[in-house]
């Protein structure tokens, strides 16, 4: 296989890995990473307040990552898709999430909006985080508009009141803008196909802390373990309570695929794949 090597940056939850140097098992339950920092537990109140959304003026256009192949803004011009970031509050919860308008008539603009706003709270159940003691803040950005699909990624971190450290989140949701659907690996790719791939030499990392350990720690896991957690990959419509083990996108032809490691490599790692038919 051909690839190519790019870097960027993005985060998330995690499952169970074994990792080459050292004997322990690593935690592959999902993408979230646990920092150094420690911050004040919130008080318990004797009130659960009212969720709130505030929304932003703005126009949010397209965002671009350095190192990334941006997307063709006259797609998104020429449909002129719009989106402004609105902001789920619950207590000390604080969730960012876009709001898109002036989409093809034919398009499901109400269930579009209705789903994208659920999976950019669906963490909150899913990590049982409550509102009256737990401590969060997500944003969004829009990483792509385009023509028939809009990405969107989220980073963050979260805090119980039990936790002494805050754990970092990251996820992704795209969108068929046709369709109303969610976009997900097993639309453009092979799980069991990405994870030989992560496991060969041929892998380049889009972002990783010590790109050698990592992969170490890559190729010491076993391609059906890979395979799992590339399954279970990216949000369900039908899944409401839970979160994925991992999660990509496809911009530019390219596949991005973050993958949970260790906490001592960080985390996470994001595994780039450049198709030979690109």
């Amino acid at each position: 296989m051909k690839k190519h090597i790019y870097i960027l940056a993005a985060v998330f939850l995690i499952s169970t890995l074994s990792g080459c140097k050292s004997k322990e098992k690593v935690d592959l339950s999902g993408i979230h990473t646990t920092e150094a920092e420690t911050l004040a537990p919130t008080a318990a109140s004797t009130e659960t307040a009212a969720p709130t959304v505030s929304t932003t003026a703005s126009q949010t256009e397209p965002a671009s990552t350095a190192g990334q192949t941006k997307p063709d803004p006259s797609t998104a011009n020429a449909l002129s898709v719009r989106s402004k970031i609105a902001t789920e509050k619950q207590g000390k919860i604080s969730v960012e999430y876009p709001i898109l308008s002036n989409l093809p008539s034919d398009s499901p603009t109400d269930a579009i909006n209705a789903l994208i706003k659920e999976k950019a709270t669906q963490f909150i159940t899913a990590c049982k985080l409550n509102p009256e003691t737990a401590t969060a803040t997500v944003k969004c950005e829009v990483l792509a508009l385009e023509r028939k699909k809009a990405i969107f990624t989220y980073t963050g971190f979260y805090q119980t009141d039990d936790a002494a450290d805050k754990t970092t989140i990251f996820f992704t949701t795209t969108i068929d803008l046709a369709k109303g659907r969610l976009i997900g690996l097993s639309d453009y790719a092979d799980a069991y196909t990405m994870a030989g791939y992560m496991r060969s030499d041929d892998c380049v990392f889009q972002h990783a802390t010590d790109r050698d350990k990592v992969h170490e720690e890559l190729k010491a896991t076993d391609i059906e373990t890979l395979t799992e957690i590339l399954e279970d990959c990216d949000f369900k419509a039908d899944e409401k309570n839970r979160l994925p083990r991992s999660f990509s996108y496809e911009l530019g032809g390219d596949i991005f695929m973050a993958v949970p490691v260790s906490r001592e490599l960080g985390g996470y790692a994001i595994v780039r794949y450049t198709p030979d038919t690109k």
